[in-house]
């Protein structure tokens, strides 16, 4: 093989000889091009293979970021349903003691309380309602209201709230709330 190699160069050797001066310029300068050709054309399919790794590593870490965001998102939703469900299984509420309870530590006299029908069983979980009426109350002290009856222990929502201003106080308003607890069925 390396027989073939020097005789192949000697022959190259041999021909260059034979050409001309300008001929030789000729044809170092077209072997100059050929050759800067191949070492552009070659460094071009390398940055072109380096540009699609880099495409490929920033894709696959942007879906690493979402499904680290995703699992983030799974582990908080997993702790809020356990902290949910905790609460759930805690002791059942008297629900019209607790309407009462809350309204007196904050200075509301709440008289108007009625279930409003039998507690509902949904999918394993039973819910329990009951409508408030609450006359010439403002506004301020109704939020205090809702947000101590939804903070207090189990799970309790004020689902409905009707708001009508009075005619005679426009500083007051008349309040009707549906609130419900819910307890995970035995």
């Amino acid at each position: 093989m390396l027989e073939r190699l020097r005789k192949l160069r000697a022959d190259a050797e041999a021909w260059l000889a034979k050409l001309s001066p300008r001929e030789r310029v000729m044809v170092t300068a077209a072997a100059v091009a050929v050759v800067a050709f191949v070492v552009w054309l070659v460094s071009f399919q390398i940055s072109s293979g380096m540009a699609a790794r880099e495409e490929r590593i920033d894709q696959k870490t942007k879906v690493m970021s979402q499904f680290g965001k995703l699992a983030e998102g799974y582990r908080r939703n997993q702790a809020e349903r356990s902290a949910l469900e905790a609460r759930l299984k805690g002791q059942p509420i008297q629900l019209m003691s607790h309407i009462s309870q809350a309204g007196a530590a904050l200075g509301i006299e709440v008289n108007d309380l009625r279930p409003t029908g039998a507690p509902a069983d949904l999918e394993g979980i039973r819910e329990e309602s009951v409508e408030v009426n609450l006359a010439r109350i403002d506004l301020p002290r109704l939020a205090r209201l809702l947000q101590s009856l939804e903070r207090g222990a189990g799970v309790v929502k004020v689902r409905r709230i009707r708001v009508t201003t009075r005619s005679d106080d426009p500083a007051l308003v008349d309040a009707t709330l549906v609130v419900s607890t819910y307890q995970l069925r035995s």
